[in-house]
This record gives C-alpha cells, structure tokens and sequence, in this order.
C-alpha cells in the first residue's frame, strides 16, 4: 500500500513539474514585437473593399512592416515590388488600415496575406490573413450578353407584352459601368432614340439602375430602377413599375422582364 502511494506521489510530482515547464515555456518575452489583425479571415464578394486593422507594439522599436501576397500558394508578383509591399511605420506602437478590393480575378482562389513586423534588434512577428473572394451579381451581370426573352405585364392573369421586333434586342453591361443595347435585325419603331449611358447595382444585389438620354436632346436624362428578382449566370429577371396615366391606365402598372445569357 505504501509503494503505491509513493508511486502516485512520484507521478504527481512530475506531472507537476511538466505543466510548470509548459507555463515558463509559453511565457511571452516582453521585447518581443506582437502584431494582431482585427481578423484573419473573410468572405466577400468580387468588387467589394476588405479592410483589416493590423496593430503593433514593438518595446525595441519598430523597423518595417511588410505585407506579402500569394495567390494558389505562389507569390502574386503584381502586388507591392515582387510580391511584397513594405508600410513605412516606428515609433513602439503602431496601427494599420489595410484595404483592398476583390478581385473578380482572385473569385474561388486561394488568396493570402502575410503581415510581419521587424524591430530594431532584429526579432520579429507575423500574422497570416486568408482571403474567399465569390462572384458578385455585378461580376455576373458584365461577364454575359443579355437576351431580351420575356416582358409580362403583370396583370391578374399576367399577360406576355413583348413584340416580335423586341425578341432578338440583347444587353450588354460591361465593366466599367457603361452599357449598349443591341436592337438586333428586327428595330421597333423607337428604338435609338435613346442613348444607354450607365449601370450601377446596388450592394445589396436588389436593385439595378440603368441610365439613359434623349438622342435629340442629352440633357434629359432618364434613370429607370428596377427590382432584381433573380440574377443568376443563366437569368435574369427585373421588376419596374411604369407611369402609364397617359394611356389611361394607372402610375404603377407592373412589368416583368426575363433576359438569358449568352456568351459576350
């Protein structure tokens, strides 16, 4: 009986000794630069800004802060000199805004940023950022030509409103914001007399605006807002309200319309 309790107690004793081992070995050294990032990971969709906030404290003061950037774990050269950008900071303290817009490039890659800090004696610390870029329905919108298939008014039952002359009409919204609209073969009467100037959606993916002008006269600009009811990489379908007293209908008459996709 006494040799086992001598045994327990030897046991403990090194049990002890071990977790006291582990405490002074994961005791951080106070000269030790530290960096934290407000996170160390996002999701976002293509076009929208990340920001992250890097904070430093370095006792032996700070001598560079680096960021590099790899892209399917190789180095993006495009970023920074080579890959590697370098923040002028010192001082013991320091705080860092890092922005930057995804990439419709980088969408389902494997993005990453490295941030490291360097003191004046040469110690240093880093932290790792990894970054999920998704398509953005505006990615989606400029990477296809958009065919003109449906136009319902939606009445109770709706009724299909589109003309023969509309059915081959395709959209084109390009990147930079400007658009055309191609009439096809079969023009109607009005079309070209007005010149489709812009696009913007908004960030929320639930509305779409689309600017035009008057071909005789350019100062009378005309923006049309409609609901996005579904966009996806084969459709889209968009909800407006028209202003139809004139024909002695009401201010709100509601349409549909339907476009599919199509390579540019």
């Amino acid at each position: 009986m006494k040799k086992a309790c001598y045994l327990f107690t030897f046991v403990a004793l090194i049990a002890t000794f071990n977790l006291t081992s582990c405490k002074k070995e994961d005791k951080i050294d106070p000269t030790q630069p530290q960096i934290t990032l407000s996170s160390d990971k996002l999701t976002g969709k293509s076009g929208q800004e990340l920001t992250v906030t890097i904070n430093i404290t370095a006792p032996n003061g700070i001598s560079a802060l680096l960021i590099s950037k790899g892209v399917n774990l190789k180095t993006d050269s495009s970023f920074g000199t080579n890959g590697v950008m370098k923040i002028p900071a010192t001082g013991n303290t320091f705080e860092y805004v890092f922005k930057y817009i995804l990439s419709p490039d980088e969408v389902d890659k494997l993005v990453g940023f490295n941030f490291r800090v360097e003191d004046a004696k040469g110690l240093a610390a880093e932290k790792d950022f990894t970054l999920n870029t998704t398509v953005s329905g505006a990615q989606i919108l400029y990477s296809y030509r958009w065919n003109l298939k449906s136009k319902m008014w939606m009445l109770t039952p709706a009724v299909e409103n589109i003309t023969d002359c509309e059915k081959d009409d395709s959209y084109l919204f390009n990147r930079d914001s400007t658009m055309s609209i191609d009439y096809g073969t079969s023009a109607c009467t009005y079309d070209g007399f007005n010149v489709y100037t812009k696009w913007t959606l908004s960030p929320d993916e639930k509305e779409l605006s689309i600017t035009y002008e008057s071909v005789f006269d350019p100062s009378q600009v005309t923006v049309d807002k409609y609901t996005v009811i579904s966009l996806t990489k084969d459709k889209l379908v968009l909800g407006i309200t028209y202003d139809l007293t004139a024909f002695g209908l009401s201010d709100k008459e509601p349409f549909q319309f339907t476009y599919e996709a199509s390579p540019r």
